[in-house]
């Protein structure tokens, strides 16, 4: 739907959203807020592996920017009118909502609060330049305001790896942003991706992935397994044979398990492989849960019949 979508007063009675939106699975039954629209990192060309690339050079309207903060007041008003005694979650789209500057994001956890007398939570994407641009006191005003969670794609704590997918950030600044956001008060949720090194890099991905989850200690940790997204750079570099990807199931799982066993954070962590792109969904709270998730995997991996089937994998 678009901003033209008007009552018979000129004021829009439906709250306006640019498709295809980006949320965590998380967020499924959250009210979803368009803030920005389109992700900056794929306005600078980075993240070979993700849409949002493919998103902003063929969907016009998905074309990064932050919309103007009395459109987004006026969404979540009508949001009110509509749903405003149901919600409980606000979920801002769509990939890094915490480049909006303070002041306005405030504005909009206020204007979230008042109208629904239920909410427990406001949530975002944020990319690590958004947290350290921001001071301590900012993230906390933010935090004291309502928002309560922000999500980082970490994807990968081996630099290497994080360089071949075209990140454009320092894994050091990925941590010392979700350390930054911690210190704060703010719940972080990091998401890795499996076999995101490819054949070449598995193993040093795997490890340094652990180690950097171990450095940033988030309130949650997901991980999900690489799926090719059509037309985005890294089908590209599939197709010139640049980047081998790891296509056997239990070479994903070795690699998890690899992962799994590098991390060795104080927590707790709450950690996830619950995505539909994986082929073992996994829950626990590390560190005290760490043994039964290794045990786990390697009994899928001596018994493959334990996987999810690929034809009910999806991205």
């Amino acid at each position: 739907m678009c901003d033209s979508t008007i009552g018979g007063h000129g004021k829009r009675t439906q709250m306006y959203y640019a498709q295809p939106v980006y949320r965590p699975p998380s967020e499924a039954y959250s009210l979803l807020v368009q803030a920005t629209v389109g992700c900056s990192s794929a306005a600078a060309g980075r993240c070979y592996f993700c849409g949002g690339s493919v998103f902003h050079k063929t969907i016009p309207e998905k074309r990064f920017r932050i919309r103007p903060t009395e459109d987004i007041l006026e969404d979540i008003e009508i949001g009110r009118r509509q749903h405003g005694n149901w919600v409980e979650k606000v979920f801002l789209l769509d990939s890094n909502a915490l480049i909006i500057k303070t002041p306005d994001l405030l504005k909009i956890l206020e204007k979230c609060y008042d109208a629904f007398p239920r909410l427990k939570q406001v949530s975002c994407y944020a990319c690590s330049s958004d947290i350290l641009r921001k001071t301590h006191e900012e993230l906390s005003s933010l935090r004291a305001a309502g928002l309560r969670l922000v999500f980082v794609g970490l994807e990968s704590g081996d630099q290497e790896t994080s360089d071949l997918m075209n990140k454009g950030v320092l894994v050091q600044d990925q941590i010392d942003a979700v350390v930054k956001a911690n210190k704060a008060g703010l719940e972080t949720s990091v998401t890795v991706i499996i076999g995101l090194g490819g054949r070449r890099l598995s193993e040093q991905h795997a490890i340094n992935t652990g180690k950097a989850a171990t450095l940033m200690n988030p309130t949650f940790f997901a991980a999900l397994t690489l799926m090719v997204v059509p037309e985005s750079p890294l089908e590209e570099m599939v197709r010139t044979g640049k980047f081998e990807m790891v296509t056997d199931p239990i070479e994903i799982l070795r690699e998890l398990e690899l992962m799994i066993s590098n991390i060795n954070a104080a927590g707790p962590i709450a950690f996830r492989t619950n995505h539909a792109s994986n082929y073992l969904p996994l829950k626990g709270t590390l560190p005290q849960d760490k043994g039964s998730l290794l045990r786990t995997i390697r009994r899928a991996i001596n018994d493959p019949s334990l996987l999810r089937p690929e034809f009910m994998r999806a991205l």
